[in-house]
């Protein structure tokens, strides 16, 4: 049956699947025999898939799961060298389909039983007795009834969330604020612990560059575990949420979509929740800016890691770098005007945000979500310091020189590898 109403198609989880059919639903099942059923989950073969070495059958479902969490070996779970796949042999396919079976939803009244061939059809379109898992009570209601559990009050009574941060149950209305506070004191612990660390050194110096490395890289590896907590939560229970448009979003993500696909999607997800437009787009192009930035200084540090290395060449590297920089930006901000340069970045800003597939939930958690004027005044904000900064760089390369300019950018480069070479000799000296 479709569905047209929209909050109902997010309210309920319309996906159902064919399997899970133990021996009570076939008829005469107690005399099927075992190779009729899945090693793996025990119910009857759906979909089934062959292992080409050793020809068992197993559900599509089934070994899909397997090879993904088992080993990277991809052993089928008989132990074979390397799982290749097989579709099911016509033979096989030819007895199963001539088995019956009852439909899933006898115990509401329905008294059908089907082939094989015909069991998913029936259970996913023509059955009236058809249920869909309503998630907010999490109960089976009847495809002829979703309505009437949606709009009569006191239908649907929606169950306590469990936050994944500190594993309370809160009632639907309280959870967006209760996880935003949990998720700001999980983040503001992160910080405070770094900064304790730092600042609580007493170590000698050439320890504290022994060990600078690995505790930075244990700051990283927990924000960012912080920072997904946001998906884990939707994983976890659904995430209650305003904004339209995510099941959509989160579908085409499972199926794996295209990178192309994926901005037209969130080009559409911007425009459905237009009164928060400004909120969405001054977000997304921060988030896209700060990883952007990120990736630069990375490799960045890598090349001066490189250029400590082989210090002539990178000295040299780093003069001929210093003087192109020096000649190609005061060439480029004389043919460019100061409003393309803020309209292209922040276009290809947004662009490259629109291509990441963080969770759209974690929108919810800006405090200023459902102010546009906060938000408008943020995007003028961030194209004012936009605006001063380019003023900045026109300034500097107009009263400096272009030897000059090369010179001071040579001068940073060679500071900052030393640097890197010295702190690198000291950790190997302890080593």
């Amino acid at each position: 049956m479709a569905i047209t109403n929209e909050n109902a198609t997010t309210q309920f989880d319309t996906s159902m699947e064919g399997g899970d059919i133990d021996r009570d639903r076939i008829v005469n099942g107690d005399v099927l025999p075992d190779e009729y059923f899945c090693p793996i989950c025990r119910f009857l073969l759906w979909d089934p898939r062959s292992c080409s070495s050793c020809q068992n059958l197993f559900c599509r479902k089934c070994i899909q799961i397997w090879l993904k969490h088992s080993n990277a070996s991809r052993q089928c779970p008989f132990r074979c060298p390397a799982y290749e796949e097989r579709n099911c042999p016509p033979s096989f396919s030819s007895l199963l389909s001539k088995t019956k079976i009852k439909c899933r939803n006898t115990s509401l009244g329905c008294t059908e039983v089907l082939s094989y061939d015909l069991l998913e059809r029936h259970e996913n379109v023509e059955c009236k007795f058809l249920t869909r898992t309503c998630r907010e009570c999490m109960q089976s209601i009847l495809v002829s009834e979703f309505d009437e559990h949606i709009k009569i009050p006191g239908k649907c009574s929606p169950c306590p969330i469990q936050c994944i941060i500190c594993q309370l149950f809160i009632e639907k209305h309280e959870f967006q604020d209760h996880f935003r506070q949990c998720y700001q004191n999980r983040l503001a612990n992160v910080f405070q612990q770094f900064n304790t660390q730092q600042q609580g050194l007493t170590e000698p110096q050439a320890t504290f560059a022994l060990t600078a490395e690995q505790r930075n890289l244990n700051f990283c590896r927990t924000l960012f575990t912080t920072v997904n907590l946001v998906e884990q939560q939707r994983q976890n229970s659904r995430f209650p949420t305003t904004l339209r448009g995510i099941d959509t979003v989160q579908q085409a993500r499972n199926r794996g979509c295209g990178h192309l696909h994926h901005i037209y999607l969130m080009m559409i997800f911007i425009l459905m929740n237009w009164r928060r437009a400004p909120q969405l787009i001054w977000v997304m192009t921060l988030s896209s800016f700060i990883a952007a930035s990120v990736m630069i200084l990375g490799f960045y540090v890598i090349c001066l890691g490189w250029a400590s290395k082989h210090i002539y060449l990178g000295i040299g590297y780093i003069m001929l770098f210093s003087s192109l920089i020096s000649f190609v930006i005061p060439y480029f901000l004389h043919c460019v005007t100061d409003k393309w340069i803020i309209f292209s970045m922040g276009s290809i800003l947004l662009l490259i945000s629109c291509t990441m597939r963080g969770p759209l939930e974690a929108y919810e958690l800006d405090l200023h979500k459902n102010n546009a004027i906060i938000n408008i005044v943020r995007c003028c904000f961030g194209i004012v310091v936009t605006e001063v900064f380019l003023l900045l760089f026109r300034f500097f390369f107009w009263c400096s020189p272009m030897y000059l300019t090369a010179a001071i950018l040579t001068f940073v480069n060679v500071f900052f590898m030393i640097q890197i070479r010295r702190t690198a000799g000291m950790a190997t000296n302890i080593v």
